[in-house]
């Protein structure tokens, strides 16, 4: 069986090439660099170098059996425009050529934030969507509804999956707040008891894997977290205590945040303010809000099962931190963890 992994140079798909090269099968990765291709030819996988949008990509998922669809324009260098073009424009690219060659699973990685700006206990797959006016998240709803459509008219196989926080060595969440945690610039917003649903990069590319390979899941969207219930104040005072530093206990009212965000968004329509303010709406989404996810059906439908705990991976994921810097290359004069 061969494997398609778009975003293949990313936190998530070089993950997940990784354990399918792991269990011994055929992987092509898309990647949009080519010293991205060279790292991943070198562990056994083919390469494709390309955009998503590209007529290279639809060849490359007409030959593949199963499509794993990590790839995704986020973050403050893409405009809104370039997020809805790629991340809309790519899933549909990928999933219509997987149409055309009339067979192949296509595994979708959305997102828990396609579920909007508020609080949520247990959300099951059927809690409803809601635009929240971020692109990021709100393209994501434009992408799983697309799947959906194509599923029921064109007999789609596709499974949507759904994580939270994805956290592990290489990812980019993390790092920034200890660096707001060290600099003393960390405040909470509205309460340290609010709930942060997250998940080990291992135990993400676990749950994506089986997306792609149980067969009664085709049509299906699964939540996956680690299955705890993990409080911000829980995760700050933690990154704290790994750092050495004294942990934050300033908590700001929901609302002084939340206007703050309106109106940096306003400053910046106007064109009077240029970049990213001190908060945006994902900040506002993931520090102020408290959310849980049921993934009761991903455990009975799926098998998945968490394996990695918070304490341990979280400890793991700050010393990978502490040792490199932020493009992931060794820190120099500080000896790696086995060193020490």
């Amino acid at each position: 069986m061969t494997a398609l992994v778009t975003g293949g140079a990313g936190f998530l798909g070089k993950r997940v090439v990784e354990e399918l090269l792991a269990r011994g099968q055929s992987v092509c990765a898309l990647v949009r660099k080519p010293e991205q291709a060279e790292a991943l030819r070198r562990s056994g996988a083919r390469t494709i170098i390309g955009d998503v949008r590209d007529a290279a990509t639809r060849q490359a998922v007409r030959d593949a059996q199963v499509v794993y669809h990590c790839a995704a324009a986020v973050g403050p260098s893409y405009s809104a425009q370039d997020i809805f073009d790629v991340n809309l424009g790519g899933a549909r690219n990928v999933m219509e050529a997987m149409c055309d060659g009339g067979r192949g699973r296509v595994v979708l990685v959305s997102t828990i934030n396609v579920l909007g700006l508020r609080s949520f206990d247990n959300a099951t797959e059927d809690f409803p969507c809601r635009r929240a006016g971020e692109p990021n998240a709100d393209v994501k709803i434009e992408v799983e509804h697309l799947a959906r459509r194509l599923h029921h008219q064109r007999a789609l196989d596709v499974v949507i999956v759904r994580p939270p926080l994805i956290y592990g060595p290489r990812e980019h969440n993390i790092p920034r707040i200890l660096s707001a945690v060290r600099r003393v610039k960390f405040a909470y917003i509205g309460s340290r008891e609010n709930l942060v649903p997250m998940v080990h990069i291992d135990d993400a590319a676990q749950a994506i894997l089986l997306a792609g390979s149980v067969a009664g899941a085709n049509g299906r969207i699964y939540h996956f977290s680690d299955g705890a219930r993990t409080t911000m104040g829980e995760l700050i005072d933690t990154l704290a205590e790994l750092i050495g530093c004294t942990p934050p206990q300033k908590v700001l009212p929901y609302m002084v945040p939340a206007v703050a965000c309106r109106v940096f968004e306003w400053l910046r329509r106007l064109r009077l303010m240029r970049g990213p303010g001190p908060i945006n709406r994902n900040s506002l989404r993931f520090l102020g809000t408290s959310r849980s996810l049921d993934i009761t059906r991903a455990r009975q439908e799926l098998g998945y099962e968490p394996k990695v705990g918070f304490r341990h991976a979280i400890a793991a994921t700050v010393r990978w931190i502490e040792e490199h810097d932020q493009h992931g290359a060794p820190t120099p004069g500080v000896k790696p963890a086995a060193a020490r």
